[in-house]
C-alpha cells in the first residue's frame, strides 16, 4: 500500500475548524456542480462508471484519522453505492439550488471517504447536473477538477501508452524552524477573531448563504493574460473588490477598517498529485 507525507497543519485545520463550527453553514465542504443536457443515467449505470474509474485516485480511498502528530492517512475502500446517490427534483433553477445548498450541509460519516457524488435530475426537461463535493481537509480546489477528469475523462486504459521517462523525485527541502514559527504566527493571527467587523446592522455569523453568478471564463483569460495571471486568480481579485464594494455600502466604516483575508495557495507539486490532502499554505 501506497505511504503519503504526514497531514500536514493545513489539512488538520481545516478539519478542525468545521468540528468547532457554530452553524452547519460554516463547514469546510467544496465541490463543482457540472450541468450536462440529454437524459439522465441510471442511478446504478451511473454507479458502476465511477467503480471502474476510481483505481488510482488516492483522495477517494482515504481518511483523516487522529490528532497532532498521531494524525495520518487512512485508507478505506470507497463504495460506490454508498458514495454515488440520486435525487430527484421538482422544476426549477431554484430546486437545483436549494438542494446543492443542502447537500453541502450533510455531514460526512467517520468510517468513509469524505466525498459524495450525487446526480440531480428533474429540474430541467432535457439535462440533468452532478454533483461532486468533497470535505477541503482531504481536497482541494484544484484536486476537484483531477478527481473529476478520469471520472468522466477519456478512459487513458482504452489509449496507446507510451513510456515516459521521469527524473527521480528529489528529497523535499524540511523548512527551518524560523520559517515554521512564522508561518504558524501568521495562521494563527488570521484565524483568530479580530473583532475588526462590528457593525450592528450587519453583525458576524457562521450561516452562509450561497449565491450564484455566471462568470464566463472567456471574460476573465484575457485580464489573466494581460496580467500575468492565472484564471482564479482574476476571479479571486474580482470577488475580493465585489466583496470590499459590499462592504462599504452596508458599513461604511468598512472601507477605512483593514480586514484580514486568508487566501490558500496551492503548493503541489505534479509529482505530488496523487496522494490526499491540500498542501497549501
Amino acid at each position: 500500500m501506497q505511504a503519503f507525507l504526514p497531514p500536514r497543519a493545513a489539512d488538520l485545520f481545516l478539519r478542525d475548524l468545521e468540528q468547532r463550527a457554530e452553524h452547519p453553514d460554516a463547514g469546510s465542504t467544496i465541490g463543482a456542480v457540472l450541468h450536462l443536457s440529454g437524459a439522465a443515467p441510471g442511478l446504478l449505470e451511473l454507479q458502476e462508471h465511477v467503480a471502474t474509474r476510481l483505481s488510482g485516485l488516492a483522495r477517494t480511498s482515504h481518511l483523516l484519522h487522529g490528532d497532532g502528530r498521531r494524525a495520518q492517512w487512512v485508507h478505506a475502500v470507497p463504495d460506490p453505492a454508498r458514495h454515488v446517490i440520486a435525487q430527484r427534483l421538482a422544476r426549477g433553477r431554484e430546486s437545483l439550488e436549494a438542494a446543492v445548498h443542502d447537500l453541502l450541509r450533510d455531514p460526512w460519516p467517520v468510517d468513509a471517504p469524505a466525498w459524495r457524488l450525487v446526480l440531480l435530475h428533474g429540474h430541467v426537461s432535457d439535462g440533468f447536473a452532478l454533483l461532486y463535493a468533497a470535505h477541503h481537509s482531504v481536497q482541494g480546489g484544484a484536486t476537484v477538477v483531477e478527481i473529476l477528469q478520469p471520472l468522466f475523462g477519456p478512459d487513458a486504459r482504452s489509449e496507446p501508452s507510451a513510456v515516459v521517462l521521469r527524473p527521480l523525485p528529489q528529497p523535499e527541502p524540511r523548512p527551518r524552524l524560523r520559517q515554521v514559527l512564522r508561518s504558524a504566527a501568521v495562521l494563527l493571527r488570521y484565524a483568530r477573531k479580530h473583532q475588526v467587523w462590528t457593525s450592528p446592522s450587519q453583525p458576524l455569523s457562521s450561516r452562509r448563504r450561497t449565491a450564484w453568478i455566471h462568470a464566463p471564463a472567456a471574460s476573465l483569460k484575457p485580464a489573466a493574460r494581460a496580467g500575468g495571471a492565472s484564471v482564479n486568480a482574476v476571479y479571486l481579485t474580482a470577488l475580493g473588490h465585489a466583496i470590499a464594494q459590499w462592504a462599504s455600502t452596508s458599513w461604511p466604516l468598512a472601507a477605512e477598517a483593514p480586514i484580514p483575508v486568508m487566501i490558500p495557495v496551492n503548493l503541489r507539486s505534479k509529482d505530488e498529485a496523487g496522494p490526499p490532502a491540500t498542501a497549501s499554505s
